[in-house]
């Protein structure tokens, strides 16, 4: 019955967050259709997409980075299907409607098909993010590595027409704030500095930044000190961002950025090993093994020419991309890799991208839009430890990959979508020995080239049905060379083409509803479907995960909506509900917790009054328990234990004192929760049994100038 009432709530109070802000100033002034969208490569109005979008824009992003800057906690506040964040650098179990998806910053890949990092969702500060935008779904005009969609990080440029401006931002954090214990280190202080200046030149503009955080000890709500182990706790993040324009001519541009990011735990304390089910693991002080883990170094940059009018009625993009990232993992003992050691991910990729963008219209009305164009990727990848030995060896990947996307205006009302692409690669793969743990015995493989040719294709439909009524359905292919890295380092057989490397091709559909029920009411719902032959669940053996390739299937439902009920005054939430099954021979099991997400319910209300600005958020993890224990041992596998329901509030508010001073305060977890991260649960790692954090304060002073 207590499900049954959650449901129903959900339906009354819960909307999306990327209509809830989109939509609050739109509706004001009746423009509601208005809200753009970039991350399909060619601009086209929400109300017309075929299939799910999400948008965080900026003002949202700067609420809940009050609350806390990670990005991984504001993605999974912000964006239904999102799976609730793990409180650690990585964002293992993150997924997207149960399938892992493609990040990008500024159309540059974060994401490897070759290796993953589960470090690509907290590749940059939140502080230079103008807006992400999220399309669900896989997607055939990003190709490989986007079988569950792709979340696009826009950076900041400058909006001012001023010659210089600027803004610093001062903020505070602690565990404790009416005890004193705020500002010190035992209780979990911490801080961040931000500095921002922009303008424009004559026909030059510019936008740059520097963030530095430091995080305190991460407490849980018990005040105890959470599990240092992959832990956000004691780390240093500094963010670094330039961004220059020159303005050719009032059609086109020329365009350089550059982003440098890093986040290395620098911490007094050790794992403190708890028991999973019984005692959460913790940190206790001692001397640390190894060197600092965390991501040391990623660069991203770009130069981009567009052109509106390249020739008649097109507008071309294109642009040349770079990314280089280094991530360290925690110190691992014997008998892993037989003497223990310390992994890494090195990758680097160059990248071109082209896109044309052609309209044929009657008038001056758009009845067909042709986006078509190339990327080109050149990608190299490795995992090495930190002494030199090879666990995964330097594959490059090569790739090219003609794609075209149209939409069809058939009428006012109707409207369609539909795609190919066709991506050619090759990855270089050459030979090594893979590095065993305990009594495994290595096997020397031989080297070779692995070649890949895909069709990927979507189809969508827009109606308009009534003024308040838009429907839309999608079908779209998408495919990924899932994370070959990890499938070599464990081969068992010296010739490679014995080893299981075919890419994964996944099968989308999608159909939902948007509804403007009123001048203060929106409602949204779609069911999502998706199929692959070869399956992506990670599983454990020997203590690493390894990917099932087991034929799989994911379905759910998000229900959104949202309510202006007077001026300044807007509440809502939104409820999602994902499932997942695998086929083996003795019939269909449910996946475990690495790819499907327990159900989640986010609500929230926010009030605006002259200067002041007041938001509560209400987070709700339902559980999930789909699994029996081994009925000797009692223990669940890995992967598979049972998620319990909790909930969270935050809080966040701010005041403008005036065009330049504004103050503001964050509260994560107001009524100081003890819970356990659902990662952690479904895990059923000793070591990995953590908790979350337990209340926190920050406190934000930003001058404008």
């Amino acid at each position: 019955m207590k499900k049954v009432n959650y449901f129903l709530l959900a339906i009354s109070f819960s909307p999306v967050f990327y209509y809830a802000q989109e939509k609050k100033d739109s509706i004001k002034s009746n423009n509601l259709d208005e809200v753009i969208i970039t991350a399909t490569r060619s601009p086209e109005m929400l109300k017309k997409s075929t299939s799910t979008v999400s948008v965080i824009n900026r003002k949202q992003i700067a609420e809940q980075s009050l609350i806390s800057p990670d990005l991984s906690n504001i993605l999974a506040y912000t964006i239904p299907g999102m799976a609730f964040g793990n409180n650690q650098m990585g964002n293992r179990g993150q997924t997207l409607r149960g399938r892992d998806v493609l990040v990008m910053i500024d159309g540059i890949p974060q994401s490897s098909p070759l290796r993953k990092s589960d470090r690509n969702i907290r590749t940059i500060d939140p502080a230079i993010i103008e807006r992400v935008e999220v399309v669900k779904g896989a997607t055939s005009i990003y190709g490989n590595g986007a079988e569950g969609g792709l979340i696009n990080y826009i950076t900041k440029k400058d909006n001012s027409n001023k010659t210089i401006s600027g803004n610093t931002t001062f903020s505070f954090t602690g565990h404790d704030l009416f005890n004193n214990k705020m500002f010190k280190s035992d209780g979990g202080a911490g801080y961040r500095v931000s500095q921002s200046l922009y303008g424009k030149v004559s026909k030059w503009d510019y936008f740059v930044n520097y963030d530095f955080t430091r995080s305190g000890v991460k407490l849980d709500g018990e005040g105890l000190v959470q599990s240092p182990r992959y832990g956000l706790g004691e780390t240093n993040m500094n963010n670094a961002f330039a961004k220059i324009g020159y303005t050719i001519n009032e059609d086109s541009r020329v365009e350089l950025m550059y982003n440098f990011f890093s986040s290395l735990q620098d911490s007094k304390y050790i794992l403190d090993k708890g028991k999973y089910g019984e005692s959460p693991s913790l940190g206790k002080l001692g001397d640390r093994v190894g060197v600092k883990e965390g991501t040391r170094y990623n660069h991203n940059g770009y130069i981009s020419y567009i052109n509106k009018n390249i020739f008649k009625n097109t507008s071309l993009n294109t642009s040349l991309y770079f990314q280089d990232l280094y991530t360290i993992y925690d110190y691992r003992e014997p008998p892993r890799w037989k003497t223990g050691g310390q992994s890494t991910i090195l990758d680097k990729k160059y990248g071109f991208r082209a896109d044309f963008t052609t309209q044929f219209k009657e008038g001056n009305t758009p009845v067909i839009s042709l986006t078509y164009g190339i990327d080109a990727l050149k990608e190299n990848t490795s995992q090495p430890l930190v002494d030199g030995r090879i666990w995964v060896p330097e594959l490059e990947l090569l790739s090219f990959a003609p794609f075209v996307q149209s939409k069809i205006f058939i009428t006012d009302d109707l409207s369609m979508k539909a795609g190919v692409r066709w991506d050619w690669i090759q990855v270089n793969v050459p030979s090594y020995s893979t590095l065993p743990s305990g009594k495994d015995i290595p096997y020397d493989v031989e080297g070779g080239k692995l070649r890949y040719t895909n069709w990927s294709y979507n189809l969508g439909l827009n109606y308009h049905l009534a003024d308040p009524l838009q429907l839309y359905t999608s079908y779209s292919r998408g495919f990924s060379i899932y994370d070959l890295g990890r499938t070599l380092r464990d081969a068992k057989s010296n010739v490679l083409s014995q080893i299981e490397t075919e890419p994964v091709v996944v099968d989308s559909y999608e159909i939902g509803i948007n509804s403007k029920v009123t001048q203060w009411l929106n409602l949204s719902a779609s069911y999502f479907y998706n199929y692959t032959q070869l399956g992506t669940e990670l599983v454990s053996s020997n203590g690493f995960w390894v990917v099932d390739r087991t034929p799989q299937y994911v379905q759910g439902v998000e229900i959104t909506a949202d309510a202006y009920l007077f001026k300044g005054l807007n509440i809502g939430g939104a409820y999602t509900y994902q499932e997942g099954k695998k086929y083996e021979e003795e019939g269909k099991k449910y996946l475990n917790g690495t790819s499907i997400a327990a159900p989640r319910l986010n609500s929230y209300v926010k009030y605006d009054f002259n200067k002041l600005h007041l938001g509560v958020y209400y987070l709700h993890s339902f559980e999930r328990d789909r699994f029996k224990p081994d009925v000797k041992t009692g223990k669940y596998e890995e992967g598979q234990g049972p998620v319990k329901s909790f909930g969270l509030f935050n809080f966040e508010g701010s005041y403008q004192f005036n065009k330049s001073l504004k103050l503001g305060l964050g509260i994560e977890n107001v009524l100081n929760k003890t819970y356990y991260t659902p990662t952690s649960m479904f895990t059923v790692r000793d070591a990995e049994y953590v908790r979350g954090n337990g209340r926190y304060y920050t406190v934000s002073m930003s001058f404008s100038y």
